[in-house]
């Protein structure tokens, strides 16, 4: 069962229509014969969610704790793009992945991984904004250099 987004939010999300058609069970041709495979559509969001955990549970132990009323509408819209995408993307050739859908989920990929190395922020309740994102530098660390002792005598 999804943990961040419900399958009503997700179907708000991206309309009744296009929910039939991506994960829908009955007559393709006559939407009132047509019935949403809650099963399908909630094995993609929690996939989805899964990904979103993995990269940010390191920096967002909260994440957690999430439930559908307090999770943001940024952390819905990733995980949407992302179930979305999946249920879009079939094998064989048989995928109906326009071009905007696969922005929208390349992009929302890359927001997620960008979590995991602190150049994404997610606006969590009771997070600290850490201003991590963007601002850290490390010099680098580099040993004196051996190379006069090594050469000592050489040539004189």
């Amino acid at each position: 069962m999804p943990r961040f987004l419900t399958v009503d939010e997700f179907t708000t999300m991206f309309g009744l229509a296009e929910v039939s058609q991506i994960a829908g069970i009955g007559n393709l041709n006559d939407m009132t014969g047509r019935t949403l495979d809650v099963a399908k559509i909630e094995t993609a969001i929690t996939f989805a969610e899964d990904i979103l955990v993995g990269y940010s549970r390191a920096r967002y132990a909260v994440i957690e704790t999430l439930t559908p009323e307090t999770t943001p509408q940024l952390v819905k819209g990733l995980i949407g793009d992302v179930a979305r995408y999946r249920l879009r993307d079939k094998s064989g050739g048989q995928g109906q992945v326009e071009t905007t859908v696969r922005e929208r989920h390349d992009a929302a990929m890359s927001n997620i991984k960008a979590v995991a190395t602190g150049k994404f922020e997610l606006p969590i309740a009771g997070e600290p904004i850490n201003g991590e994102a963007g601002s850290t530098r490390a010099d680098a660390i580099i040993p004196p250099s051996r190379v006069a002792g090594i050469l000592f005598g050489w040539n004189s």
